[in-house]
């Protein structure tokens, strides 16, 4: 069940970066309408790429080293997807520009769901670990 529920939180995170990357992409290109299986494309590359982050955050590192690692080939594996993703949905030509342009919009969504991730999760963590201290230190 654990699994699920991080399955469903990643693709939430994954999916809305995405969203956004699209929706700047589309503003900077100025483009009036939105190609009808976008969407369908968007949630697909989510639903993907969540897949992948699930394993890989599944896994606790050893070390710092180990976790430099583990990032280095979860950021490859997003890459690839994406750039298989979005040769396949036209997103990108299959030149040096087409393919820097998905890696760099990959690395966006990276930070914006690590961002969100640290705030959301590692914040919360935080704050319940705070009130689980102070609720023991008074009973003891």
């Amino acid at each position: 069940m654990n699994v699920l529920k991080n399955f469903i939180k990643w693709f939430l995170y994954i999916t809305t970066g995405i969203l956004i990357v699209c929706a700047v992409v589309f503003m900077l290109y100025d483009m009036e309408a939105l190609p009808k299986n976008t969407l369908w494309h968007i949630l697909l590359s989510g639903f993907l790429t969540a897949l992948v982050t699930t394993v890989f955050a599944s896994k606790e590192s050893a070390g710092k080293a180990e976790a430099i690692i583990r990032y280095l080939l979860h950021y490859a594996s997003m890459c690839v997807i994406m750039i298989v993703c979005g040769h396949w949905f036209g997103w990108l030509n299959l030149d040096f520009g087409g393919i820097m342009m998905m890696v760099v919009s990959v690395l966006v969504v990276y930070v914006l769901v690590l961002g969100s991730h640290y705030i959301i999760d590692v914040k919360q963590a935080d704050e319940i670990n705070r009130k689980l201290k102070e609720k023991y230190k008074n009973e003891a």
